[in-house]
């Protein structure tokens, strides 16, 4: 049987979250200190991805961020060690499905070097390639807006199965497709408000804003961020 299309605007889920932000105002300025220093810690006193301690780094901040949509959709107890098993299924899913997408992406401007083509065409290409794709800022253009277009699809309706998985229910990826179908729009205009957001902290380190009071700036809206999509889960699955 297919599930029921449910539509809703985004500015009633961006009140809604707002609302619970307002209702929960303490508990989202800890969430907002707690990852505040996580950036910190990662990003200014560890150095980011190259340095070995970022990896328990980042097995304490997903545990956070478990506990936190825990708390968002009142179960208790927030660090629950059966449901945290289970939300490493579609976690791990997710990661997959994002990594074979960026790997297309990547390698799909060298598509015409692995094809039967003239010499002349490969010639032309490499030009192109050379004006378009490493002398300019075309390519990373046309690659930020597939991503956003490819986000609802690739990511964050995927994301619902976690949040599924983490409250003890179905953590199957294609449960959170049929659940969330009509929803593009929603998720493509959070996918356009993360994408704004992160341009925004790029602009500001590169206009010489020291990178911990940037982390300092992002953690509410990080925060906030997370906070917005557990009202579009609630709305598909819960309601």
């Amino acid at each position: 049987m297919a599930e029921e299309v449910k539509n809703i605007g985004f500015k009633k889920l961006f009140d809604e979250a707002v609302l619970a932000w307002n209702q929960n105002l303490k508990s989202m300025v800890v969430a907002s200190v707690i990852v505040c220093m996580f950036l910190e810690v990662g990003f200014c006193l560890l150095g980011g991805w190259a340095n070995p301690l970022f990896l328990p780094w980042g097995i304490l901040l997903y545990l956070f961020w478990y506990g936190f949509f825990r708390f968002v959709f009142g179960r208790k107890p927030y660090l629950k060690n059966r449901r945290f098993w289970e939300s490493l299924i579609p976690a791990t899913k997710i990661v997959m499905l994002a990594f074979i997408f960026a790997t297309f992406l990547l390698l799909l401007p060298y598509a015409p070097y692995a094809m039967n083509v003239p010499v002349e065409v490969k010639e032309n290409y490499e030009l192109f390639q050379k004006r378009y794709m490493q002398d300019g800022d075309a390519y990373d253009v046309v690659l930020n807006v597939i991503c956003i277009l490819m986000a609802p699809q690739v990511i964050l309706r995927p994301f619902m199965a976690w949040l599924n998985a983490i409250i003890g229910r179905s953590w199957s990826i294609m449960t959170a497709w049929n659940r969330t179908q009509g929803s593009y729009f929603v998720f493509f205009v959070l996918a356009m408000l993360i994408d704004i957001f992160y341009f925004s902290f790029v602009f500001l380190v590169g206009g010489g804003v020291p990178l911990w009071l940037v982390w300092i700036l992002a953690a509410p809206l990080i925060v906030f961020v997370n906070l917005l999509i557990s009202r579009i889960y609630i709305f598909y699955f819960l309601v």
